[in-house]
């Protein structure tokens, strides 16, 4: 009888602890579509919502960004962001931007006080939307205290397509 009662704990036992595992199920984007422009290369995503449009800077002007949700600029071309010129573009659209990569340094608009600063963390991407009623938005992606795993990554793009959703009246 002891010995039955001893499996039954023991059981119970693997099971709390199972469902106290500090691994959570990380939700995927489940919205309404997206269209997003991507200044470099497109990211790898599973969601099949999420269209990517590659575009260059050639093509970085109001009129051309209207059609999408967002922008991703890539790391690659964080530097051409900055460039003044592209200020009115930021200002003018009323979709977020995303900036991914390094956070170091001024940041990708120092003319719009979009800044990095002293950071404590390392932040995975940072988006500016200057709404319609002239207030500015800024929100930074970090990734877990586990680094940039798949896992953490696919977190962090549900979540930027989540915002991108939440964006939408503002255009």
């Amino acid at each position: 009888m002891k010995n039955i009662q001893k499996f039954v704990i023991a059981i119970l036992f693997i099971i709390l602890l199972t469902g106290c595992s500090a691994q959570t199920e990380l939700e995927s984007y489940e919205g309404r579509d997206l269209s997003i422009a991507v200044v470099g290369e497109a990211p790898d995503v599973e969601e099949q919502q999420v269209e990517f449009d590659e575009i260059s800077f050639d093509e970085f002007e109001e009129t051309t960004l209207w059609k999408y949700d967002a922008v991703f600029i890539m790391e690659e071309h964080l530097a051409e962001a900055a460039e003044s010129e592209y200020t009115s573009v930021y200002m003018g659209v009323h979709i977020p931007f995303f900036f991914f990569g390094s956070n170091e340094g001024e940041g990708p608009l120092p003319d719009l006080g979009l800044a990095f600063g002293e950071t404590e963390k390392d932040y995975y991407a940072t988006s500016f939307l200057q709404r319609s009623n002239n207030e500015q938005s800024i929100a930074r992606y970090a990734v877990g205290d586990e680094g940039e795993t798949e896992e953490n990554i696919k977190a962090l793009y549900a979540q930027m397509f989540r915002s991108i959703e939440l964006s939408d009246g503002d255009k």
